[in-house]
């Protein structure tokens, strides 16, 4: 059986943090009765009517520092703008779907943590992914003094390219018939040409940026790629 150990959901590109439990979605329908005087042996009869998505529920642990996560949601509570959501299990199936966040609360009690909590309405159809996408079949990096760790490896999701001295990074990444985006902090930058050198990617100053990449088949779930890369010098 698919184990939930693993399951992110997305605000955008940004995973939110510290999650313990993500419920739903709830997709269901209205009825309306088309019962009439001809009908079979006085059963009543229904028609499908307006559908509905539901709410996603999420909770766990206070993370303040969640910036593009837990902070992001917060911060869409109150714009009450239209968001993109992806939730992405394990074993490669998806839910995408657009949300409004209705609610953000926290609670404290003795000897637990401090609790986080959201909900975020279902607006439209959501489309539900069963077949993931390959993903990648190469990934490197080029920059002076960096090195990604660990190895590429198409079944690993989170690297690093560490000790980079240089103002800025080239990415390669490599998936026959993929859509790549490239995501620096969250913020789209790149659609990428499989196997083809992105745009230098800027890192100026000392300490580290999250780059994110979204590689996706037509019609399938997308797979992601996260690489923390880190300036030293």
């Amino acid at each position: 059986m698919p184990q939930a150990m693993g399951t992110k959901i997305m605000i955008g590109a940004n995973s939110v943090a510290d999650l313990t439990s993500i419920g739903g979605l709830e997709p269901s329908a209205d009825t309306i009765e088309t019962t009439t005087l001809d009908s079979v042996n006085g059963w009543r009869t229904f028609a499908q009517g307006l559908k509905d998505g539901g709410e996603v529920s999420l909770s766990g642990f206070l993370n303040a520092g969640d910036t593009n996560g837990q902070v992001a949601l917060y911060n869409a509570f109150n714009s009450g703008a239209l968001t993109p959501f992806t939730i992405l299990f394990p074993f490669g199936a998806s839910w995408t779907f657009n949300g409004i966040v209705t609610g953000v609360n926290t609670g404290a009690e003795i000897e637990n943590n401090v609790s986080f909590e959201s909900t975020i309405k279902v607006s439209g159809q959501p489309t539900l992914g069963l077949t993931p996408s390959g993903g990648l079949t190469a990934l490197s990096l080029t920059g002076t003094g960096g090195a990604l760790t660990p190895a590429f490896n198409v079944n690993n999701n989170l690297y690093a390219f560490s000790g980079v001295t240089a103002t800025s990074v080239t990415l390669t990444a490599t998936a026959a018939n993929h859509t790549i985006n490239l995501f620096v902090d969250g913020v789209l930058t790149q659609t990428l040409a499989s196997g083809q050198a992105s745009a230098p990617i800027p890192i100026t100053a000392v300490g580290s940026k999250k780059l994110t990449i979204m590689a996706q088949e037509p019609n399938k779930a997308p797979k992601l790629y996260e690489i923390a890369l880190i300036k030293t010098a």
